[in-house]
């Protein structure tokens, strides 16, 4: 009796079941090009796609966007002449693997393999310089007609022949890293006929700034805002700072940074980038803008930092920072504010300022599709009032330190450091800087 009512179950659920939509497996559809590969996909309920590929000679990894989860476009190759079987793997930004595919490239008519003597040796060892392309290179191979050359960043890697300029074996061009972050640092390797590594340089690929768009009047005109990337590229050992008028205790600095669990990029250079989309945001929006710093090289202690502000007569100044966590799936933002300083006292009563704070919190939680309301809010971060901050503490005008992302998330981390998220965080802190002058009474109209 009880065998039969278990087969009647067992039967009943299978029945359940064929009615059941099985959820349609992942799919690449990919498509042989002239120096590319065509790509087609779809991810359901996300908007960033993690896709790496590899051939004979070359590999690499893109972070692609889309609008609606359907991905269409071409992988861009660089030597792919000779043709051959290429892998195409997609996954999310969080690492998980979607699926793969193979195709083949057909070798290109005009397509030539390098003949003759390959450099076997050097008598100018290889020199590099960084371009915002990727690097230049410039070495001497006596008695050669060819030479071949590895280029590899954490984004890219190529091999491909290259060809003297003149008869005395001077090898000079650009090594172009087009998938690679600005300050990536870049490895030239001179190969053998072996394929073995006979030398090596490297240099980092070089950042160049956006031009700064011209001001334009807008809901924001009349508002003067100083944006501090934070961080530098190199370690310094400042002077101590004391930590902020009217506070008690000794005089410290910091010079500690954040680095990309997956990109493994540094967080001055992507503060910086962020800092720049937020710029510029602003200046459409009507501000007026000052920047602590333009490029990662640049050099300022806390307190010059604040004087830039000062300088100015900024209505408000924003720290941009990323952040670490121990939990790698930690997302979100912190809004950081003065609490006991004298110069956070005279801009404004603790629950001034905190309410302030809120307010760019939650227009960058809207802009970015957190929830700002209820329980799970306080999951994708809060605003906090503290002395931690000399930057901060110093600071004679409204000042917050924003971390913007987690690097040690690697969702959040290859986000940071795409365009498309840039822009959501500044399109997020530029409805906060807007929200905070309505409070404040700073917009021009409302003062009219």
């Amino acid at each position: 009796m009880h065998f039969k009512r278990w087969t009647a179950v067992m039967l009943l659920l299978a029945l359940c079941c064929a009615f059941i939509p099985a959820q349609a497996a992942f799919q690449i559809t990919l498509t042989p090009g002239t120096n590319a590969i065509g790509y087609s996909f779809t991810v359901p309920k996300d908007d960033y796609a993690l896709v790496t590929y590899a051939g004979p000679q070359e590999k690499g990894t893109l972070v692609l966007y889309s609008e609606n989860g359907v991905f269409e476009g071409e992988i861009p190759l660089r030597v792919s002449g000779a043709g051959g079987r290429f892998k195409v793997s997609v996954s999310t930004l969080d690492q998980n693997n979607l699926g793969s595919e193979k195709v083949t490239l057909p070798a290109q008519d005009d397509y030539a393999a390098p003949n003759g003597k390959a450099a076997n040796k050097l008598t100018v060892p290889i020199a590099l310089t960084e371009i915002p392309a990727g690097v230049h290179y410039s070495f001497t191979a006596p008695d050669s007609d060819y030479a071949m050359i590895m280029v590899h960043s954490k984004e890219e890697e190529y091999i491909y022949p290259v060809y003297p300029v003149n008869d005395s074996g001077l090898y000079e061009g650009d090594a172009e890293m087009p998938l690679s972050y600005a300050r990536s640092l870049i490895t030239l390797s001179l190969l053998n006929s072996k394929g073995m590594v006979l030398k090596k340089a490297q240099a980092r690929k070089a950042y160049l700034a956006p031009e700064e768009p011209e001001t334009q009047p807008g809901r924001l005109s009349g508002v003067v805002v100083c944006i501090d990337p934070g961080h530098q590229e190199e370690k310094h050992n400042f002077e101590p700072e004391l930590p902020g008028p009217g506070l008690p205790g000794k005089a410290s600095t910091s010079t500690g940074m954040a680095q990309g669990r997956a990109t493994l990029r540094k967080e001055h250079i992507v503060a910086l980038e962020i800092s720049m989309k937020l710029r510029d945001e602003l200046i459409r929006q009507g501000a007026t803008v000052v920047m602590t710093k333009t490029h990662p090289m640049e050099e300022l202690t806390n307190l010059e930092r604040c004087k830039v502000a000062e300088d100015a007569g900024a209505h408000i100044m924003l720290r941009i920072h990323l952040d670490l966590w121990e939990n790698p799936k930690k997302r979100g933002f912190h809004v950081y504010g003065p609490l006991n300083s004298d110069y956070a006292k005279a801009v404004a009563d603790k629950d001034t300022y905190h309410e302030m704070g809120v307010l760019m919190l939650k227009a960058m939680k809207r802009r970015a599709g957190y929830p700002t309301e209820g329980d799970k809010s306080n999951v994708y971060g809060n605003v906090k009032l503290n002395d931690a901050y000399i930057g901060n503490n110093w600071a004679k005008m409204t000042c917050f330190l924003i971390e913007t992302a987690y690097m040690s998330t690697p969702r959040e981390d290859y986000m940071s450091s795409h365009p498309q998220y840039q822009q959501v965080l500044a399109e997020g802190m530029a409805q906060g800087v807007y929200e905070i002058a309505q409070y404040r009474g700073w917009l021009q109209s409302e003062a009219q």
